[in-house]
């Protein structure tokens, strides 16, 4: 059965992440609530893949005209997230596990590079944030997975803090993509959440003992071992030969760092 047409109405008045001012839909910023009320929902899960998004009708629940609706529906089709159709309507993309392949990938690669950039970088109140962060996480675990999941990305971003705005930036939205296959297939399995606790405690060991090669070498086996578990989840036959190129890589630049 296909999904029903998602319209997804948003607050009437939402404050801008980055510059901290209010926004009022129907304005000029009406394409960056539009777009941002979207993905969140998107990546969420709220709006499941599959789903039909009518331009004309999120843009009479956002009294906006059309234009605004379809710079958002631009925005997205460029991330991914939905595919557009000649007739003004998207659909939101199916889950993937070569798409999953391909992220868990890109993060091995470059979180392992950007981590191995930070660890020298690291501050004293970067140092107690990650153990800090530590304990949220491990505490969220019992607030169920949306909430352990916003700490553990936040653990996630401050490992590689000092890698640069485009690289930040990057490595947020594969994080984000990746958390919108993790409350799918995941998020009822917390299994996977004690390991990871101790491995979260270990890094921030790692990082602040200055040691870069460990740090590496267990971000790298941490997230390659996540995404082998979700490829394993969607589809157990999958074999994933660049993820699994992506961790070699990572783990023998990471030997060649060792003094």
């Amino acid at each position: 059965m296909t999904p029903a047409v998602a319209s997804g109405r948003i607050r009437p008045v939402q404050e801008n992440a980055v510059t901290g001012r209010l926004i009022v839909p129907g304005g000029r910023d009406a394409t960056e609530v539009i777009h941002a009320d979207l993905r969140g929902r998107i990546l969420s899960g709220d709006v499941p893949a599959g789903a039909w998004l009518s331009q004309a009708r999120i843009a009479k629940d956002h009294q906006v005209s059309r234009g605004p609706v379809r710079e958002a529906f631009r925005l997205l089709q460029r991330e991914g997230l939905i595919e557009v159709e000649i007739n003004q309507r998207a659909r939101v993309t199916d889950l993937s596990v070569d798409e999953v392949e391909h992220l868990y990938a890109m993060r091995v690669s470059n979180e392992t590079l950007a981590l191995g950039l930070s660890v020298p970088r690291f501050t004293a109140a970067d140092l107690d944030e990650l153990d800090r962060l530590v304990d949220a996480v491990a505490a969220a675990e019992s607030q169920g997975f949306d909430v352990w999941e916003d700490q553990h990305h936040r653990f996630h971003m401050r490992l590689v803090a000092h890698a640069g705005e485009r690289m930040l930036s990057s490595m947020t939205q594969w994080a984000e993509h990746t958390g919108r296959y993790r409350k799918i297939y995941v998020s009822r399995d917390g299994s996977g959440w004690t390991l990871g606790a101790r491995e979260h405690a270990e890094l921030a060991r790692l990082c602040r003992e200055r040691d870069t090669a460990a740090a590496t070498t267990l971000l790298a086996r941490h997230l390659s071992r996540a995404g082998l578990a979700l490829i394993a989840s969607m589809d157990p036959a999958h074999e994933p030969p660049l993820l699994r190129a992506a961790i070699r890589q990572a783990l023998a630049s990471a030997e060649r760092t060792i003094p």
